[in-house]
C-alpha cells in the first residue's frame, strides 16, 4: 500500500489558511444547551436550558471565540447560575476554537477543589469533552489534576500568588474565578489580573478573558474595579402594568409592618405592587434561539442594556439577587434575610456582597471636616507659640523623596498648638536632607512671654526604605544630647502608644552599641483614635488642638485623609481600623508622632512638678516698655510708688507692668570643680535620659 505525501507548499498553504480562517460562529450558549448535561448534585439536573437563566445568555455569547470582546467581567451575587455559565464558556472554548488556557484560584488548594467538585462532573457528562481530554489516570494521558491537554492547547489551573504561572507562556483564554481573594500584589510585579492579561496580548480580538465574583469591600473590590472599566450593563424588567423598563432594586422592595411574607415590587415608574411572580411571568417568557437583547427589549421581554462607554472591547454585566429564577433566591426570603441581619454588622455585609453583589461600605468618615478645621485657625503665626504652651515637640515622616515635619506645643490637660508644619525635599539617602532637617528641629520658638523654646523630643519614623538612614540621624542626635529617636507603627490593633525602647544596633560580639540607636513601637490606632475626639474640641482647654493662621488648606486636607474601617485582626476580633484613602496624609502621621513625642518627654517624669517649672519660665508674659528697650539717655518720667497690695503685700502698679528686679534670681556661686578622672567614669552611654 502506498501512500502520497502532501507537497511542502501545500502544507504552508493550509497552515496559513487555518492561522486566517475566522473561529466558527458557535456561540457559548448554543453549545451549552447542546452539550451541557448538568449532575445530580445541581438544583436543577439534566439538560442545560437558557430559557431557565435567560440573564446568562447574553454573557456567554458575549464571550464567545466569534465575539468581538476581549474582556468580560461579570459582577454577581451567589446562587444564580453564574460559576454554570463560566463553565460553559470553558468547555465551548475547547470544543469550538482550541486554546492554551488558564483558570486563576485565590489559591492552588482551590483551584484542585475546583477540579474534583466541578470541573470532574462537567467532563464525565460532556461528551465532547471526553473526546478531547483523556482521563488523568490513563496512561500516556499527560494529564494531571492541575494540567488538561487536548488537541490545540492545554488549560492549566493555577493559584493568584504564582508569579512564575502567570508569566511564562502566551495563552489565549483567561477564566477568573472570584478575583476579590486575589493576593493585592505579587512581591513588586503587580496585581495577578494584570499580569495575567498581558500574557493574551499576541492574540488580538481573538483572546477572552473573562472574570466573575462577588464583590466584597469598598475601595478594594477587584471585580468591582474591573467592572467598572466595562460598559456596566445592567439587566431591565417591564412594569407588569405600566410596561416601562426598568432595574430591579433593592430599595423598591415592600413588605407591611416587617412582615417579610408580604414583600412585593413597586415599579418605579407607576408606583404598582407586584409579588415576583407577576413580574417574571412575563419578561422571563422563552427566547427564540439568537434572540439578541434588542430584539428582547422590543418583545416585552427582560434583556441587558449598557449604561455606560467602557474601555475598547471590555464588557461588563451586574446583577443582584432579585433577578434570580422563580424559586432560587425568593423575595420574602431575601426580605427576611434582611430583617434579620438589621443588628449585625458581618450579617449586613454578607447581605450586600452576597445578595445585592454591591461592596460593602464598612468605613466610619470623620466628622470634623478639613474646611471646618482650618476656620477654627487662631490669630498667631507660624514658630510663634501663645500663652499656655510648655512643652514642644515634633514629628517627622519619611517618604522616598523628602521629609515631612510638625513642630506641636502642649500645656495643661494636653492643649496644644501647632507652631510649624512644612517640607525638606531631598532624597533621605542624602547627607544634605538631614543637615536641613537638623537645621530646623535646633531652630527655636518664640514663646508669648518673650521666651525662646526648644524642642523636648523629636519623634522621626523609620518605616519604608530608609531606616539605616534614621537611625544614623538619631544615633548622632543622641550623641549631641537631643532626645530625637526612631518609631515604628505596631501591627496590633490595641498596641500600647508608646512601646518600649527596641536596640538597634550591636557590636560584633552581639552586645548593644552604648549610644547607639534604639527604636520603639508606636500604637498608631489608638493615638488616631486620641487625636480624631481631640479635633472635635471647640471650646479653649484641656485636649484641643490649635493652629496658627499660616497653615495652608493641604495640611487640613492631609489631615482628614484617612477613614475608619471594619476589619479583622489577627486574632479574628473585628474593629475599626484607620486606613489611607486616596490623597496625601503625612500631616495625619506627622501629628501622630508629635504626640508620641510628648509621650516621650513626659515619661518617667512628675507631670506636675515640670509643668509648674516650665510655668516658672513661660507663665510670666513680659510687656516691656519702649523707654527700656530704646534708652536715648533722656531723663525718664518719673514712675509712681508701687501700691500694696490687699494684705499689705507689694503687687503690681496700675499700669500691670511688673517689677523684674524683684523678681530676678539671686546670683550663686559655685565652687571650683576639680577635674574629674576620665578612667573612673565607667561605660555611663550617651545622652542621660533628663
Amino acid at each position: 500500500m502506498t501512500t502520497t505525501k502532501t507537497p511542502p507548499i501545500d502544507a504552508l498553504a493550509k497552515a496559513i489558511g487555518d492561522a486566517l480562517r475566522p473561529d466558527p460562529a458557535v456561540w457559548v450558549d448554543e453549545w451549552a444547551e447542546e452539550n451541557r448535561v448538568l449532575p445530580a448534585d445541581t438544583p436543577e439536573p439534566g439538560p442545560y436550558r437558557n430559557r431557565r437563566t435567560p440573564y446568562l445568555i447574553d454573557i456567554q455569547r458575549t464571550m464567545s471565540p466569534g465575539s468581538s470582546f476581549r474582556e468580560g467581567w461579570f459582577k454577581k451575587p451567589h446562587q444564580i447560575g453564574g460559576s454554570v455559565s463560566g463553565e460553559n464558556m470553558i468547555g465551548s472554548w475547547i470544543c469550538t476554537a482550541a486554546g492554551s488556557m488558564l483558570v486563576v484560584f485565590p489559591t492552588i488548594e482551590d483551584g484542585e477543589q475546583w477540579e474534583q467538585a466541578r470541573w470532574l462532573p462537567m467532563w464525565e457528562s460532556t461528551r465532547e469533552l471526553r473526546r478531547r481530554i483523556r482521563p488523568a489516570r490513563e496512561k500516556g494521558s499527560n494529564n494531571t489534576k492541575r494540567r488538561k491537554k487536548y488537541p490545540g492547547g492545554v488549560m492549566r489551573l493555577v493559584g493568584s500568588n504564582r508569579v512564575g504561572a502567570l508569566k511564562s507562556s502566551t495563552i489565549r483564554y483567561i477564566k477568573f474565578e472570584e478575583p476579590d481573594e486575589y493576593v493585592a500584589a505579587i512581591g513588586e510585579q503587580g496585581h495577578p489580573i494584570a499580569l495575567a492579561l498581558k500574557r493574551i496580548s499576541n492574540f488580538g480580538r481573538k483572546a477572552k478573558a473573562y472574570g466573575d465574583g462577588t464583590p466584597t469591600v469598598e475601595g478594594r473590590s477587584a471585580i468591582d474595579a474591573n467592572f467598572k472599566r466595562g460598559d456596566q450593563r445592567r439587566w431591565f424588567l417591564h412594569c407588569p402594568d405600566c410596561h416601562q423598563a426598568q432595574t430591579l432594586e433593592w430599595k423598591q422592595l415592600r413588605w407591611l409592618d416587617g412582615d417579610a411574607s408580604t414583600a412585593q415590587l413597586a415599579c418605579a415608574h407607576c408606583g404598582a405592587l407586584n409579588p415576583e411572580h407577576v413580574w417574571k411571568a412575563g419578561n422571563y417568557a422563552e427566547r427564540p434561539t439568537g434572540m439578541t437583547e434588542a430584539e428582547a427589549a422590543a418583545a416585552g421581554l427582560a434583556y441587558w442594556q449598557a449604561t455606560a462607554q467602557g474601555e475598547p472591547g471590555v464588557a461588563s454585566w451586574h446583577l443582584n439577587a432579585l433577578a434570580a429564577p422563580i424559586g432560587w433566591r425568593p423575595w420574602v426570603e431575601l426580605a427576611a434575610e434582611w430583617l434579620a441581619a438589621q443588628n449585625d454588622d458581618e450579617a449586613k455585609r454578607v447581605f450586600f456582597n452576597n445578595v445585592l453583589a454591591e461592596c460593602y461600605s464598612s468605613t466610619v468618615s470623620a466628622t470634623t471636616s478639613a474646611e471646618q478645621l482650618q476656620q477654627r485657625a487662631g490669630h498667631y503665626e507660624s514658630m510663634t507659640c501663645p500663652q499656655g504652651g510648655l512643652v514642644a515637640v515634633a514629628g517627622v515622616d519619611t517618604q522616598d523623596n523628602r521629609l515631612a515635619v510638625t513642630k506641636r506645643v502642649f500645656g495643661r490637660g494636653e492643649e496644644s498648638w501647632g507652631v510649624w508644619h512644612g517640607e525638606i525635599y531631598g532624597s533621605p539617602s542624602s547627607p544634605d536632607t538631614w543637615a536641613k532637617l537638623r537645621e530646623l528641629l535646633d531652630a527655636p520658638i518664640r514663646h508669648a512671654s518673650g521666651q525662646l523654646m526648644h524642642l523636648d523630643a523629636v519623634a522621626i519614623d523609620a518605616g519604608g526604605h530608609h531606616g539605616e538612614d534614621v537611625y544614623a540621624f538619631c544615633r548622632d542626635a543622641q550623641l549631641r544630647g537631643k532626645h530625637w529617636f526612631a518609631i515604628r507603627g505596631a501591627k496590633a490593633y490595641d498596641a500600647p502608644k508608646l512601646g518600649r525602647p527596641k536596640t538597634i544596633e550591636f557590636t560584633w560580639r552581639g552586645q548593644a552599641v552604648p549610644g547607639g540607636a534604639m527604636l520603639r513601637q508606636v500604637g498608631t490606632q489608638a493615638i488616631k483614635n486620641l487625636i480624631d475626639g481631640r479635633l472635635k474640641l471647640t471650646q479653649d482647654g484641656g485636649g484641643k488642638y490649635h493652629f496658627p493662621m499660616d497653615y495652608q488648606a493641604d495640611y487640613y486636607q492631609q489631615m482628614r485623609s484617612e477613614r475608619r474601617e471594619l476589619r479583622k485582626d489577627r486574632t479574628g476580633n473585628k474593629a475599626l481600623w484607620w486606613v489611607k484613602g486616596t490623597g496625601r496624609n503625612e500631616a495625619w502621621d506627622c501629628e501622630v508622632y508629635t504626640y508620641v513625642a510628648y509621650l516621650y518627654a513626659m515619661s518617667g517624669r512628675h507631670a506636675e512638678t515640670v509643668l509648674r517649672n516650665r510655668e516658672k519660665l513661660f507663665g510670666v508674659r513680659r510687656q516691656l516698655d519702649m523707654l527700656e528697650v530704646l534708652d536715648d539717655g533722656a531723663p525718664k518720667p518719673v514712675q509712681a510708688p508701687a501700691q500694696s497690695a490687699p494684705g499689705g503685700q507689694a503687687g503690681l502698679v496700675d499700669d500691670d507692668r511688673i517689677d523684674f528686679e524683684r523678681l530676678r534670681a539671686p546670683v550663686i556661686t559655685l565652687p571650683a570643680c576639680k577635674p574629674s578622672n576620665p578612667a573612673s567614669r565607667g561605660n555611663r552611654g550617651f545622652a542621660k535620659r533628663w
